[in-house]
């Protein structure tokens, strides 16, 4: 196991390092601490420690005095820089002392443990590597499984076009190309014996629901190879369970509605909680998820008429040409109360929320609202759309401020769902989803005005971004035409301006070239090469990943 030496003259800044970093997760040992840069020196060479963290500023000896004694006694030693935030003199020095790892103060625990885990890498601990690449792979894992769960519920509040569908996306989540889909929604009935309960109480029953549900899914699908099934919980009562299929298969409908009945009998047992139970049809490709999603709806209005604990297909009253009529009477009462344009202001705010767009998205909200106020969607239906919106946004915001290092927002996404589920009425929900939209986006809007700006990035930014967005750039370049230390200038753009910098850098090569489409003068390929693409089809998909446009669309 590697060993470090730790040398810093404040003692706050060694207890936090000794209290908070896991170094024996990380594959080190603390040998020994030293609280200015003689004793540092001392230390080390009683020690011999495998690597060094050390301040800068220290009386006896500085941090860059300690470094050039240590690399005297063995130059292979490596030395990891903490240093104040505006230190630019010292970035540059000690890129030019031959130190490839600089922290700024007050580093994270997460940049800590980066920098030091690198630092074992390059000693040549292959088991390091090893840990590096399956805490990669988790962590990966975690993404695709965020992603999926964020993609279908997407999936069932908007109507996409087969073309509009995130090829890559689903690429990336281990998804295939085109699925066979199916919607079950299991709604939990909480009668007056339920509602008596606490609400403490009630979680506990609806969190040992899902249990029971994810449980007998797996043990069931386990022998069926090519299907799988996603579990989303989508309100405070209601459950929908997505089947999913690479392929449609005979017999598939009938062991999805009994695997559906027995679902229900077990919630019922277990739980003795009743059960509305209402399964769509059969749908091929991700686009027609939606379809069976509604269809479910549909069949949990038969299931409240006619009786509980049961699965309620869509049709199970109507011929096979009846259905299809049903079908054709709901979209005709959706285009009378403008659910077409409810699901278009749906995307483009969920849009502004992805982008983190936060303008945009109050705008989009307020027109969304606006629409929803005026009736056309049952209350389950709005609750679930309010439910996506309310954990996209929370998401968001969570994401960036976990870049930035602030607290948590005040307005807990369990919370915000909790009250969601409570509201009795439409009124009544939109005016908490207002409340909370207003809550949420100010406190955004207040941390992003409190970003201080700085010199160093000011200076990237008019000499490097908006002079030469043109030309083909890394950081690493810049970084060297400044003589900084890469890794200090990455850190320290991310910090003041919220991205990094290569997002930056392409929104600021959108924005000029949203410019020169206005013109009307140029072709798309000439606009890409005028902006710095040398590829025409990457260009593109920067362009729409942006704004939501190809060139071509936004053209028009």
């Amino acid at each position: 196991m590697n060993t470090i030496l730790l040398v810093d003259d404040d003692d706050y800044v060694l207890d936090g390092l000794l209290r908070h970093i896991p170094w024996q997760e990380i594959g080190v040992q603390i040998i020994g601490t030293a609280g200015d840069g003689e004793e540092g020196l001392r230390k080390f060479r009683e020690l011999r420690p495998d690597i060094v963290i050390t301040d800068i500023y220290m009386p006896e000896l500085d941090g860059f005095q300690l470094t050039e004694a240590i690399h005297a006694l063995d130059e292979n030693v490596p030395i990891v820089i903490l240093s104040g935030y505006d230190d630019f003199a010292n970035a540059r020095r000690a890129m030019s002392s031959g130190i490839r790892h600089f922290l700024l103060k007050p580093p994270s625990l997460e940049e800590i443990e980066f920098v030091v885990r690198e630092v074992v890498q390059h000693l040549g601990e292959s088991r390091e590597r090893d840990e590096l690449l399956a805490s990669y792979k988790g962590q990966q894992e975690l993404v695709r499984k965020t992603m999926r769960d964020s993609f279908f519920r997407d999936l069932l509040q908007v109507r996409y076009r087969p073309e509009e569908l995130p090829a890559q996306r689903i690429a990336f989540m281990g998804l295939p190309e085109r699925l066979t889909v199916q919607a079950l929604t299991l709604s939990l009935v909480r009668s007056s014996g339920a509602a008596g309960r606490d609400e403490r109480e009630w979680q506990l029953l609806r969190f040992g629901t899902g249990n029971i549900v994810r449980e007998l899914l797996a043990t069931r699908l386990e022998p069926q190879p090519g299907v799988t099934a996603l579990v989303l919980e989508y309100t405070d009562t209601d459950f929908v369970v997505l089947f999913l299929r690479e392929a449609e298969e005979e017999g598939a409908a009938t062991f999805v509605k009994e695997l559906g009945e027995e679902l229900v009998h077990h919630i019922l047992k277990y739980m003795k909680l009743s059960v509305l139970a209402g399964l769509g049809s059969q749908h091929e490709g991700y686009h027609r998820l939606i379809d069976s999603y509604l269809e479910s709806l549909h069949a949990l209005e038969q299931a409240e008429m006619n009786g509980w604990n049961r699965v309620y297909e869509f049709g199970d009253r109507t011929t096979e040409a009846g259905a299809e009529k049903e079908k054709e009477k709901e979209k005709e009462k959706e285009k009378e109360k403008g659910g077409d344009v409810s699901m278009e202001a749906i995307r483009s705010l969920h849009d502004a929320i992805f982008q983190r767009q936060w303008p945009q998205v109050a705008e989009q909200w307020k027109r969304l609202a606006g629409e929803l106020s005026r009736g056309g969607l049952p209350l389950p239906v709005l609750k679930g759309v309010c439910s996506g919106i309310a954990s996209a946004i929370w998401t968001a915001s969570s994401l960036e401020g976990a870049k930035d290092g602030r607290e948590e927002t005040e307005i807990s996404l369990e919370t915000w769902l909790l009250r969601l589920s409570r509201c009795g009425s439409a009124p009544m929900l939109l005016e908490w989803m207002d409340e909370a939209m207003a809550a949420m986006l100010g406190r955004i809007q207040e941390e992003l005005l409190g970003k201080k700006s700085h010199a160093l990035v000011d200076r990237v930014i008019r000499e490097f971004i908006e002079k030469s967005y043109d030309q083909e750039m890394t950081l690493e370049q810049i970084a060297a035409s400044l003589h900084v230390n890469r890794n200090y200038l990455s850190q320290l753009f991310k910090r003041v301006t919220g991205e990094p910098f290569v997002t930056y850098f392409n929104k600021y090569r959108i924005r000029k070239a949203k410019e020169l489409i206005r013109t009307g003068k140029y072709m798309v390929y000439e606009i890409s090469e005028m902006v710095g693409f040398r590829n025409s089809t990457y260009f593109s998909q920067v362009f729409k990943s942006i704004t939501g446009y190809s060139p071509s669309e936004f053209e028009r």
